[in-house]
């Protein structure tokens, strides 16, 4: 029950730190991107089949395009942003949503949240 056995298995580095901080962000961006396209496709058939648009699908669309841009470029603020928006609209949808949205919020706020100790400040050098 040691660890030299597979310590090896995992390489501890910073090239494969790098990488999969990188594959995380990514992926919470992914997940703030995919709302965007949704609520922005939502707007679009709205106004075809109706000649109007609900209210909240434009902006919505909008500030989850911000923050997933915002995000895949490391901004800790677009994923607290994020993490927020998402929790709203998995508030929103608890109350009387189908349950495939309830999950989709849940993992979306998830992948937003698990980003959020990766992305920091480039410290401070000594020289």
């Amino acid at each position: 029950m040691g660890s030299g056995r597979y310590a090896k298995l995992i390489p501890r580095g910073p090239p494969y730190d790098a990488r999969v901080t990188r594959l995380r962000i990514a992926v919470a961006s992914v997940a703030l991107l995919v709302p965007s396209v949704v609520f922005g496709f939502n707007a679009y058939i709205s106004y075809a089949e109706r000649g109007l648009v609900e209210p909240y699908d434009i902006p919505a669309a909008i500030g989850f395009l911000i923050t997933a841009v915002l995000a895949w470029r490391g901004s800790i603020v677009a994923l607290v942003g994020g993490a927020i928006l998402c929790a709203i609209y998995l508030a929103s949808v608890v109350a009387s949503g189908p349950a495939i949205f309830i999950a989709y919020w849940v993992v979306a706020l998830v992948l937003t949240i698990q980003a959020l100790p990766l992305v920091r400040r480039p410290e401070a050098g000594s020289t």
